[in-house]
């Protein structure tokens, strides 16, 4: 175990060097043999950032930092005086800087912060101002089907963890904190478990919508084992069964069928005042095939402004329909969103045991007078049919389809073919114009792997095409 040479180092990354600030490994599993190395590192770190200077301060690794070295006394770290003074003095600094500027899931952990340190260094003012900003704030942050109102199923975990964490503090001291507060936090958290259900693959990650990794929020299993410990209750779907889900409230939808799991992007870009981990993925999707994923849409690898950042969020990442070279939504910069997708016409159903699942959106006429782009999805316990129809004027147009890096994938005469673990996929592609085209899928930040792309180009203003499989 090494010790930061230089806190404030971004030759990485500006997040790279955020994280040396936030003090998760306090609360890692063998934390209690690391007691040790944790409190020389706090000694180190309120040695070399002084008050007000380095990223430390900033207001996000400074709400992280307060909320996870509280937690981590709170399960026996044996802080000293120092300690708490350096922490005081932290909750203090932050009281004065909250992110109110960009709100979000900045905003929520800076009171997160100021509630435990309200409540666990007995300073009422930060418990005031944490107690008052969380009312206003779960209710605008939590849609009516408990999902996360910046659509991203990797902070939806996050925010769904600091409620849980929340929950945990208030009812350990209930003399201390409004009743109105823990009411709104149990009300709240079972909408938000179900929601986190209904967006994770079968093998337990988070699907890949807007800004979204596996191995930054707690795995499922671990957040549903901390919420049954607090007493919350927790139903999986069944995946066996033919069925559709319609998450208005977020705007997703998803089908299971036969141990198949399709999630489908037909949200629009939000909340409107704060989209910055939006991508243009409208009309994406995901397909796992019991638990492999086979369709994946390319993930995020890096924040920041380069043009990698950029290209991650544009639509020609993602399984869905890019019009003559032009994105769904227009995201700019690294966490900017000008004219935007609307989606229209959305309907799921189960027919005859097939789900139905429809869309269309409004993004390409919006920004270019261009056509409006319709999908369908059609899912039984061995196929899955997509149908895109263009309704406007356009000169090119290509669905993608990008396949997971496990995936065997070949093309043979006119069938592609794609072979994971337990099943075998094939696809007739005689009368398509395709290509198979080399890519990288981004599961965590800083992660790339090679994967393959399948470009499907539009002949006609309509294009089809089926996907069948037999397990092994």
């Amino acid at each position: 175990m090494h010790l930061p040479a230089d806190w404030n180092d971004e030759s990485h990354s500006k997040l790279w060097a955020y994280n040396l600030h936030y003090f998760e490994d306090l609360l890692a599993d063998n934390a209690q043999g690391k007691q040790a190395f944790h409190i020389e590192l706090l000694n180190k770190w309120i040695d070399q950032n002084p008050v007000g200077h380095g990223n430390g301060w900033e207001p996000y690794p400074l709400s992280l930092r307060i909320s996870n070295v509280l937690k981590a006394w709170q399960a026996g770290l044996p802080l000293e005086q120092r300690h708490f003074e350096s922490l005081y003095a932290q909750a203090s600094f932050l009281s004065k800087d909250l992110e109110r500027h960009l709100l979000g899931n900045h905003y929520f952990v800076n009171l997160k912060a100021l509630l435990f340190a309200g409540v666990l260094l007995n300073n009422k003012r930060w418990l005031t101002i944490a107690t008052k900003g969380l009312l206003q704030e779960i209710p605008e942050q939590t849609l009516d089907d408990g999902a996360n109102f910046e659509l991203s199923p990797m902070y939806h975990a996050l925010i769904l963890v600091d409620m849980l964490d929340m929950y945990n503090l208030c009812q350990a001291y209930q003399d201390s904190v409004s009743s109105d507060l823990l009411n709104i936090l149990a009300h709240y958290l079972p909408k938000m478990l179900s929601f986190m259900e209904l967006m994770s693959h079968n093998d337990g990650g988070v699907s890949f919508f807007n800004d979204s990794v596996d191995g930054i929020a707690p795995t499922k299993q671990r957040i549903i084992c901390y919420a049954l410990r607090l007493g919350f209750e927790f139903q999986p779907m069944n995946i066996d069964v033919a069925q559709t889900i319609d998450s208005n409230p977020s705007g997703y939808m998803v089908a299971t069928h036969s141990s198949s799991k399709l999630i489908f992007d037909a949200a629009n870009v939000g909340p409107d005042y704060i989209p910055g981990h939006a991508h243009a993925d409208t009309l994406s999707f995901e397909l796992s095939i019991g638990l492999e994923r086979v369709f994946v849409n390319s993930g995020t690898s890096q924040y920041g402004l380069g043009e990698k950042r950029l290209t991650e969020r544009k639509t020609v990442s993602h399984n869905t329909v890019e019009v003559d070279q032009t994105d769904s939504s227009q995201v700019w910069s690294g966490f900017r969103v000008a004219k935007r997708a609307r989606v229209l016409n959305r309907n799921c159903q189960v027919v005859d045991n097939r789900v139905e699942l429809s869309a269309a959106h409004n993004g390409f006429k919006k920004i270019f007078n261009g056509p409006i782009h319709q999908r369908a999805l059609t899912l039984t316990n061995n196929t899955l049919k997509v149908t895109d129809t263009l309704t406007g004027r356009f000169n090119q147009a290509v669905a993608r389809f990008y396949i997971h890096p496990a995936i065997d994938v070949k093309l043979k005469e006119n069938l592609l073919m794609l072979k994971g673990e337990a099943f075998e996929l094939i696809a007739d592609i005689t009368e398509l114009h395709i290509a198979l085209v080399d890519s990288t899928w981004h599961p965590g930040f800083g992660l790339s792997l090679n994967n393959k792309c399948l470009e499907v180009w539009f002949t006609t203003s309509e294009s089809t095409i089926e996907f069948k499989w037999t397990e092994k």
